[in-house]
């Protein structure tokens, strides 16, 4: 069997069923939909990638996606006969609309943020209209380039399971998914890995409550 054909083999199974499993999630059907969310995800996913670089936007507006076709499953039609094509196709098409409709937003806010900052009105940008000086700015920058050695520090003192898993996942901004696939761990233990290290990442980095006066 070609290449060619591999592949498109492996995308009609993958799409096999999608129709009646979303007759049955309009119907009300819950494992339906956790279904529909499991084979469409990974797909709504590259779609959204190849119009948004950003990984966690990406991320929001996958689940942007299921929320928006949640509201509108009513709204689904398909004829008799319909192929699962019909499914993906709707499903990609309202993640298209809300990486659009991002977009669209982000271009109007830089917009008004440009123009605010032309006439100089800082205010509307939810920034304070007094600049602050060079040593302030130098100090701040130095504030934070502390805190990010500290943080890292912090993740670098992690055991090596639960280091790689932060280091992928926030620094890298990879979902979990992904990650669960690459390092070859259930999503289940990938989740309890994140949890324990975020935990432990919490206690190194909050402060030790001040004792109270006697």
């Amino acid at each position: 069997m070609t290449e060619t054909r591999k592949h498109a083999h492996a995308t009609r199974s993958e799409t096999r069923g999608l129709q009646a499993l979303m007759e049955r999630y309009i119907d009300g059907d819950e494992h339906a939909f956790a279904s529909l969310h499991r084979r469409l995800q990974p797909r709504i996913r590259a779609r959204l990638s190849r119009m948004i670089r950003d990984a966690a936007l990406v991320e929001d507006l996958v689940q942007q996606t299921f929320l928006r076709a949640h509201q509108a499953r009513a709204r689904y039609e398909a004829g008799p006969g319909a192929s699962d094509r019909a499914v993906e196709g709707w499903f990609l098409a309202i993640a298209r609309n809300a990486a659009l409709d991002s977009m669209r937003h982000q271009y109007r806010r830089d917009r008004r943020h440009a123009t605010l900052e032309a006439r100089g009105e800082l205010e509307g940008m939810g920034v304070s209209a007094d600049r602050p000086d060079s040593e302030a700015f130098h100090i701040e920058q130095e504030r934070e380039a502390a805190e990010v050695r500290r943080v890292r520090a912090a993740i670098d003192s992690l055991p090596p399971t639960q280091r790689e898993v932060v280091k992928m996942h926030k620094l890298s901004g990879m979902p979990m998914a992904e990650i669960s696939e690459q390092l070859g761990v259930r999503p289940g233990a990938l989740r309890v890995r994140a949890h324990r290290a975020y935990k432990a990442l919490a206690r190194m980095l909050t402060p030790e409550a001040s004792p109270h006066p006697a």
